[in-house]
């Protein structure tokens, strides 16, 4: 029974109000600074192509959420991944497997308000990172593989970078 006596379901009222109370929970709290961004933005970069443990350690909050898209076109993780440990585990694990074969970077942008970075992966294929920072640390890694949702960074790429545009081409998303 819902809390207004009326059946199973809750009122529209009640689901908007829970909505509007997830939606600002989900908010950073502390937003990072540009500068902070960029800085733990290319750090994170160069330790997870690198494979450097110890340094992902460092930039990697103990609840750290990795959570990829997709869209079932291309490969990426069904479901969240949680947790420092386990994350360790994944990039130690991808550097074993696939060795220096390290993405190009294309450029660090920011992405929906997060700092991150556009790469060109194996076989061609972009992927954007965004990192939700909190605290000085990476708190969630938001990546984006699915092709149909990187239509615009393909087309920016393809651009090329525009006038004054020192950060590369899709840095214009910010």
């Amino acid at each position: 029974m819902s809390g207004d006596g009326r059946g199973p379901f809750p009122s529209a009222d009640q689901l908007a109000a829970r909505a509007r109370r997830n939606v600002r929970a989900a908010r950073p709290r502390f937003p990072v600074t540009r500068d902070e961004g960029e800085r733990v933005a290319r750090a994170f970069f160069e330790a997870s192509a690198s494979g450097d443990v110890a340094g992902l350690r460092t930039l990697l909050a103990d609840r750290v959420t990795l959570s990829s898209d997709g869209g079932g076109r291309v490969l990426a993780f069904v479901n969240p991944i949680r947790g420092l440990e386990r994350l360790l585990r994944l990039y130690a694990g991808a550097r074993r497997k696939w060795g220096d074969g390290r993405a190009a970077l294309v450029g660090f942008v920011w992405i929906d308000g997060l700092p991150g970075y556009v790469t060109r992966e194996r076989g061609g294929l972009l992927q954007t990172t965004a990192l939700a920072i909190e605290n000085g640390r990476v708190d969630a890694i938001y990546i984006t593989r699915n092709p149909d949702k990187l239509h615009h960074v393909a087309r920016a790429v393809a651009a090329g970078p525009g006038p004054g545009d020192a950060a590369g081409p899709a840095a214009r998303r910010s």
